[in-house]
């Protein structure tokens, strides 16, 4: 019986090391790391634009890699002793296990050229409604990082040459606040046949209080009142 347990803890000892665990990690670890990666992006660029509304100087940190590291170690001790005297056998067994996660990653600042290019640059609309779609509030994302929406003004401007908001402006995004809050908005992204990247703001059907929201939206923002999806087109200046 003895001889069976030992037999036993030998195959599967021999089949645990023939399994491999890279594989399963995969799966897990790409989605992990894309997610909070993602995350990290999106409050470091709004810190930064709160930075530069009241003049302190921004800092970019890029993952430039993300290494995962994974070991698993065992190691089982058998031994018997037996003689011709019944009462005489003695038996040994010892088990040891280690794993062992290293996760390296490696963070890059931006600096030089591409740091001046990504200050200067306006935002696309598609990096502004990703903010929307993760969950931000809308009206603190307008009022840090969208400069007019048809023709309605945001504030503007340092002390020297600072402009003030259109009466329409802050009514205008208090409204989609509540309308994003009902869940009454969303957005999406998507590239044409040819390339380009095309950026749209959604109106659900919800209750009749966020339908009138609505209504008055789209009448502050003089586009259709019985259409649903709206085209998001990007103007520098």
């Amino acid at each position: 019986m003895r001889v069976g347990i030992v037999i036993y803890m030998l195959v599967l000892t021999a089949l645990w090391g023939c399994a491999g665990i890279g594989p399963t990690t995969v799966s897990r670890d790409r989605f992990d790391y894309t997610e909070a990666i993602s995350d990290s992006w999106k409050r470091q660029m709004l810190l930064n634009m709160v930075k530069i509304r009241y003049g302190d100087a921004p800092v970019f940190l890029d993952v430039a890699s993300v290494i995962s590291q994974y070991q698993i170690a065992g190691q089982i001790n058998l031994g018997a002793t037996m003689n011709n005297h019944p009462w005489s056998s003695s038996e040994t067994l010892g088990a040891l296990g280690q794993y062992v996660d290293r996760p390296t990653i490696t963070y890059a600042p931006i600096s030089g050229d591409r740091f001046a290019r990504s200050m200067m640059a306006p935002i696309p609309p598609a990096a502004i409604l990703s903010l929307i779609q993760a969950g931000y509030p809308v009206d603190l994302v307008f009022r840090l990082l969208v400069q007019e929406i048809n023709g309605i003004r945001n504030r503007f401007g340092g002390e020297a040459r600072a402009r003030s908001a259109d009466p329409d402006f802050y009514p205008l995004i208090e409204k989609m606040r509540t309308i994003q809050t009902a869940g009454g908005v969303g957005m999406r992204v998507t590239k044409t046949s040819n390339g380009q990247v095309e950026s749209l703001i959604i109106f659900r059907k919800r209750d009749a209080p966020t339908e009138n929201l609505s209504a008055d939206v789209r009448k502050l923002l003089g586009v259709d009142l019985n259409a649903t999806n709206f085209n998001v087109p990007f103007r520098d200046g």
